[in-house]
């Protein structure tokens, strides 16, 4: 059932990147500076939780100006619309759940993966004050946003480190996180999957948390381009990878300024939830950008595996390590 909803999103989504590699000329062309010597780009993002603090604190804090970038962040319906939005040129670096890159990828989609912010889930499961456990939620429904998001895949995983698989709770795809949390509010589902701080505001509700799962790898923050583009862009990205790295210190260095970033980006209004985004994200952000290897090939693995073919032998050619100086 995972594979086979998630398998017509990601034909939809490349069907509709490769439309737009078809019909947008100016996808992909070359970036000139402005006339204050900035480059203008746009960076998509999938969600608007606090895993994309280093979007924001990079913005709010003058990281990207630093680096010579003029950077508008723009915010996606989902993950499965990333590859669309790189082709047709609506972003030209985006991050979002890495199977959807690879997916696409499988199908003739030409991207690179150029940085990575997370490399773990970063998903917390809130419930109704009744269910006491993961197993407790047999029979019951859960909501998650959409089909090839990160909650779809964390759900399956975190169903499956419990002895139970899918068919064992009803999904219910909400599409945005404010409606998953409306839905439990409302008691329409007796769970959701989502990232801090908008899930966790249930607790005021008397929701309880049963599961958090950033102790779980997963290939999540992954930032990608198409290959056309960083080939005459790439002093653009290579500007966008070492502001990455300076956010990803900014970060752990600077708590009050992401906790307001949090704030300002998420629409929560309370400090002490993006207290507690804050927190739960020290043990999910990455410490550099570097590109995981090993997480791409996870991706490519679990991307093959729903298409029924096979995965490629070798994923660094659809990476570009040389973009940082990091090992």
């Amino acid at each position: 059932m995972r594979a086979r909803a998630r398998g017509v999103v990601l034909a939809v989504a490349v069907a509709l990147a490769m439309a737009g590699l078809a019909g947008c000329a100016g996808a992909g062309g070359k970036i000139s500076p402005d006339s204050d010597d900035m480059y203008p780009v746009k960076i998509g993002y999938t969600s608007p939780g606090a895993g994309y603090s280093d979007l924001y604190v990079a913005a709010d804090y003058g990281i990207f100006a630093k680096h010579g970038l003029k950077a508008q962040l723009v915010r996606l319906n989902g993950s499965s619309q990333l590859v669309a939005g790189l082709a047709s040129g609506t972003v030209e670096i985006g991050v979002g759940v890495t199977q959807d890159s690879a997916a696409a990828i499988l199908k003739g989609a030409n991207l690179k993966f150029v940085a990575m912010s997370e490399p773990h889930y970063n998903l917390e499961m809130w419930a109704h004050p009744s269910i006491t456990s993961v197993r407790g939620l047999k029979g019951k429904k859960v909501a998650i946003t959409s089909p090839g998001s990160e909650s779809d895949f964390g759900l399956t995983d975190l169903l499956r480190s419990n002895g139970m698989t899918r068919d064992d709770v009803t999904v219910v795809f909400v599409k945005s996180v404010p409606a998953e949390v409306s839905a439990l509010g409302s008691n329409a589902v007796s769970a959701i999957l989502t990232q801090p701080p908008q899930g966790t505001q249930t607790r005021e509700k008397g929701a309880v948390r049963l599961a958090e799962l950033s102790n779980m790898d997963f290939p999540l923050g992954s930032y990608t381009v198409q290959s056309r583009f960083l080939d005459v862009n790439r002093e653009v990205v290579k500007r966008f990878v070492a502001a990455e790295g300076d956010a990803l210190q900014y970060l752990r260095s600077h708590e009050a300024d992401t906790e307001s970033s949090i704030q300002k980006y998420t629409g929560v209004t309370d400090p002490a939830l993006a207290k507690y985004a804050y927190d739960f994200f020290l043990n999910v952000w990455a410490r550099t950008p570097v590109v995981d290897t090993k997480l791409i090939e996870q991706a490519f693995r679990e991307a093959a595996a729903n298409a029924h073919t096979t995965p490629p032998p070798d994923v660094t050619k659809y990476i570009d390590s040389t973009l940082t100086d990091n090992p």
